[in-house]
Parts: C-alpha cells; sequence; structure tokens
C-alpha cells in the first residue's frame, strides 16, 4: 500500500544442537545487551533487577531444569554466545511473568480455516502489543535444530521463541491474560520456555500435552492451527486449562478469559477492558469476510481502529490508568500459513507498515 514503511525484521538463522543454537543467537546478536540495558531502565536500574534477580530466579530455575533441560542449556548457550551472564537471560525471559501485575493492554489473535477462508486455506496470527521499547529488539528467530522441528518465530532480542510457526506444519500464536493469581508471580516455568517447547513439538496433541505437562504456570492464551485446518485454544491458570475451538471455522482472542469457569478471578474487566472490543470486532470484520479469509484480506483487517487507541491495531494511550498502559502500542502483526511454511509480517503498527512474506 502506497505510503507504508516496508521495515524488515532482522533475520538470525541457528542449526545445531541447542547450546550450538544458543550460542549461534546470542553471537549473532549484538542486540542482547541493548535489551538487557533497555530492562534494567526498565525496571528501575541494575540494582533492582540484581533484587529480582535474587528473588524470582530460584522460583523459576528449579521448574524449568525440570521441564525442559535443554531449553536451558539454550539460554546458557545464549550467554555465553552474547558474552553476558546466563542470570540476564533468565531474567528476560521471565519478565512477561514478573511484569504481569503492571501491564495493561495486549495482543488480538485468530484463526481461521475450511469453510471460513477462500479454498479452504488456513491461516492464523495475531497483532502483537507490548511495551513500545521493545520494537527495536525484536527479530525474526529461524531454528533449525538436529532432532526437531525447524521453526520460525519472531520474538525479542535475548527471548526465546514467542510466535510463529514450525515445520512439523502448525503455527502458535499467544494472548496474555490477567487473572488474580498473576498478581503474585509463584514458582513455576516462564512462558517464554513453554513456547519455545511448543515449537518443538511434532505435532498438536503433543503440543497440547507440552503446556499441560508444565508445573505451575501464568495465565495466557495459546492458540495452535495445524495445516489441516485444526483450530485449538488452550487457556491456562496455575493449575488449569481449558480447549476452546472455532465456530464456522473462525476463531477470536483477546485478553480476557472465555471459560466460564476461569471468570471470577479475571481481571480483564479492571484492566483490559478494550479486550472485549478488540476480540468481538475482530470477529465480525471476520465474519464479513466469511468464505473470503485469506492472508491479503487479514493484511485489510489487522489495522483497524475501531475503539482507538485501544484498537486491534493499538497505539499509545496517554491516558491510560497504568503507565505501562501509556507505552502499550502494536509491535508487530503476523499472518502464519502453516500449509504454505511462510508467514507475513509487519513490524510495527499495520496501520503504518506493510506486511513482507517471510519462509521457514
Amino acid at each position: 500500500m502506497a505510503g507504508k514503511g516496508k521495515r524488515k525484521l532482522k533475520v538470525v538463522e541457528v542449526s545445531g544442537t541447542n547450546y550450538e543454537m544458543g550460542f549461534q543467537y546470542g553471537a549473532a546478536c549484538l542486540e542482547i545487551a541493548k535489551m538487557l540495558d533497555m530492562t534494567c531502565q526498565f525496571f528501575g536500574g541494575r540494582d533492582k533487577v540484581n533484587s529480582l534477580m535474587e528473588r524470582f530466579l530460584p522460583l523459576y530455575l528449579p521448574p524449568t531444569e525440570k521441564y525442559a533441560p535443554e531449553i536451558v542449556a539454550e539460554m546458557q548457550g545464549m550467554a555465553a554466545g552474547a558474552k553476558v551472564d546466563f542470570r540476564d537471560i533468565l531474567f528476560l525471559n521471565i519478565t512477561y511473568e514478573i511484569s504481569v501485575p503492571a501491564v495493561m493492554g495486549g495482543c488480538t489473535s485468530f484463526a481461521a480455516s475450511g469453510e471460513a477462508t477462500a479454498g479452504g486455506q488456513v491461516i492464523a496470527g495475531q497483532n502483537f502489543d507490548f511495551i513500545s521499547p521493545w520494537e527495536e529488539y525484536l527479530i525474526l528467530l529461524k531454528m533449525k535444530p538436529v532432532n526437531a522441528p525447524k521453526f520460525l518465530a519472531v520474538t525479542a532480542a535475548g527471548c526465546l521463541g514467542l510466535f510463529g510457526l514450525n515445520s512439523a506444519g502448525f503455527s502458535l500464536n499467544l494472548n496474555l491474560l490477567k487473572n488474580k493469581e498473576s498478581l503474585t508471580p509463584a514458582v513455576g516455568v516462564p512462558t517464554h520456555v513453554i513456547l519455545r517447547k511448543v515449537f518443538s513439538c511434532e505435532s498438536l496433541s503433543e503440543a497440547i500435552m507440552t503446556i499441560a505437562a508444565v508445573e505451575g504456570r501464568a495465565a495466557k492464551n495459546y492458540l495452535l492451527v495445524s495445516a489441516q485446518g485444526d483450530i485449538i485454544g488452550v487457556e491456562t491458570t496455575t493449575h488449569d486449562l481449558d480447549v476452546q475451538f472455532p465456530e464456522r471455522g473462525i476463531y477470536t482472542h483477546a485478553n480476557y478469559f472465555k471459560a466460564e469457569r476461569f471468570k471470577a478471578a479475571d481481571l480483564a474487566p479492571l484492566f483490559l477492558p478494550d479486550s472485549y472490543i478488540r476480540a468481538g470486532r475482530l470477529l465480525q470484520l471476520m465474519e464479513h469476510h466469511h468464505r473470503r479469509l485469506a492472508a491479503d484480506v487479514m493484511q485489510q483487517i489487522l489495522p483497524d481502529h475501531n475503539n482507538y487507541p485501544g484498537s486491534i491495531c493499538r497505539h499509545p494511550n496517554p491516558k491510560a490508568p497504568l503507565p505501562l498502559g501509556r507505552i502499550m502500542k502494536t509491535l508487530a502483526s503476523i499472518i502464519s500459513c502453516p500449509a504454505e511454511q511462510k508467514a507475513f509480517i509487519a513490524l510495527g503498527n499495520p496501520c503504518e507498515n506493510e506486511y513482507l512474506e517471510y519462509k521457514l
């Protein structure tokens, strides 16, 4: 579209064992050191981060070593390659958990297949909303492990893969959820680690089991979509989960719990109220194109500004009650095509930036 920016994500390609891939990732990303500096500033300085490490790393490292020792090795490799301390890399990968109490705003995800799409194709994706300083540190990670599917994932420098697709034929997207439990981060496995482990799965059933097997986890919605058109939403709380399905071939999700039994503890009405509007609006727009949905149609839908600035294409809200809400925006927008093993990604707000094609 005329006038839009053509911003390319930095692509980091790695292969080998987990440690080797981590080392290559760390060595290729000078941005990791800058990401650490920004994160320290964000949390109030290095001394503050050191005290947060003392408090939280003992809660997250032992469960992570038990759940995914290979991913711990990957983070150790990343630290060595980037020439930073392993504790710093682990801290970057728990910031989702410890910043949730202050977060206001979040992603809008979608999937469509079968009767809803043009020619029965399969598409999935999301607008990824987070704090604006993250935008300059986003990269596209392409990993080719020795004994697992290769994958393509958008993430921030120093973090494990966030959302994308793998060569086993499924895509993965994420929505932050906020309940009463999430206000006090507890013992468990960080979301970044769970996501990274899901990318190594060979099937959707294995992916669901991988999420269900976590001892302690944050409130999230994991959206899993296969090349065959299976669409599964997995809402999690610390000790429970709910599996959801599309209607008429369409699924949308924002930052509130859909499962009835989780609603009593849901903080979305207080802290993430635009979630209801974004998810409903996205469903309405997709329903309008029922039977015609495709990647190019979603490129027209995802820049939507209904309920601006808390819209599907989110912009900073200077009047947000929480300080973080004032710097939340859409950092990237992705439309995955798992059957074709490719994704269309706009870096920054999709109203201002074009979608570029990236292949696995």
